[in-house]
């Protein structure tokens, strides 16, 4: 998957777990929304299941996102299925399950790329990486995903067994050796925070080839971070993204 925009194209856009802003987050409806859209990614979250599922879910807890209750870690499969992950959005949505990477992946290929956040902390299940390679391997998905996560560390175990895949590393920081720290867990891109996306370092990030993303809350937000080229724009409104990207191509054709 290429990452690196050339200068002046429209970047590519990632709907934050999935069009969240549409549908409930990390649901195949979100997922189907962000499609639909126009995005280039939908960006998901994964963690794994006490009976070794990984399943599309953010918080550790199930509170927020479901009508149930405790730790996602500690339950089965079969007990997520029972929950309903919908109805907490709207109830237009009631019914809408919590997802398996597995079905996220089938559903994709073809469609949008997956840009496969790791929630594999704070329990640090040792067969997260063993369950995660294994389930993309055996589908043929690797060539339609990006895996990307904070602790850096997974990260690098994983490029040393899938040294082909593309991995993104986020940090919520201004580093001062950003290259340096991409290189260590054999990252082509990278996640900064908006308020440390700063253009002297996305220069210096391109200048060793790495690609970067930062999360956008407006339609000018969009605009700004394009101008210091940064090459994928993240939003939880994918239709925002859209308009953000219809609009540097009509600039772009003026300009031409």
């Amino acid at each position: 998957m290429k990452l690196l925009v050339a200068p002046g194209l429209p970047p590519f856009t990632s709907a934050h777990r999935g069009f969240s802003t549409a549908a409930p987050e990390n649901t195949m409806a979100a997922l189907e929304a962000a499609w639909r859209a126009g995005a280039t990614l939908a960006e998901i979250d994964v963690r794994l299941t006490r009976d070794g599922e990984l399943v599309l879910i953010h918080d550790r807890d199930l509170a927020r996102t479901t009508d149930g209750s405790g730790r996602v870690a500690e339950k089965t499969w079969a007990e997520l299925q029972a929950l309903d992950a919908g109805r907490w959005f709207a109830a237009s949505f009631a019914g809408e399950r919590i997802p398996r990477l597995e079905d996220a992946l089938i559903w994709a290929k073809g469609k949008i790329g997956l840009l496969i956040e790791l929630k594999n902390y704070p329990d640090r299940d040792s067969r997260f990486v063993d369950r995660l390679l294994a389930v993309v391997n055996r589908l043929d998905t690797a060539a339609n995903v990006i895996i990307a996560g904070s602790d850096h560390v997974v990260l690098a175990e994983i490029h040393r067994r899938e040294p082909s895949w593309p991995i993104q590393m986020i940090y919520a920081a201004r580093l001062a050796d950003p290259v340096g720290a991409v290189r260590a867990c054999g990252a082509s891109f990278v996640f900064i925070e908006p308020a440390f996306c700063l253009a002297e370092d996305v220069a210096r990030l391109h200048e060793a080839g790495i690609a970067v993303q930062t999360a956008v809350h407006s339609l000018e937000e969009a605009l700004a971070f394009h101008a210091i080229g940064v090459d994928c724009l993240e939003a939880d409104d994918a239709a925002m993204l859209a308009r953000a990207v219809a609009e540097i191509e009509k600039a772009r054709a003026v300009t031409a």
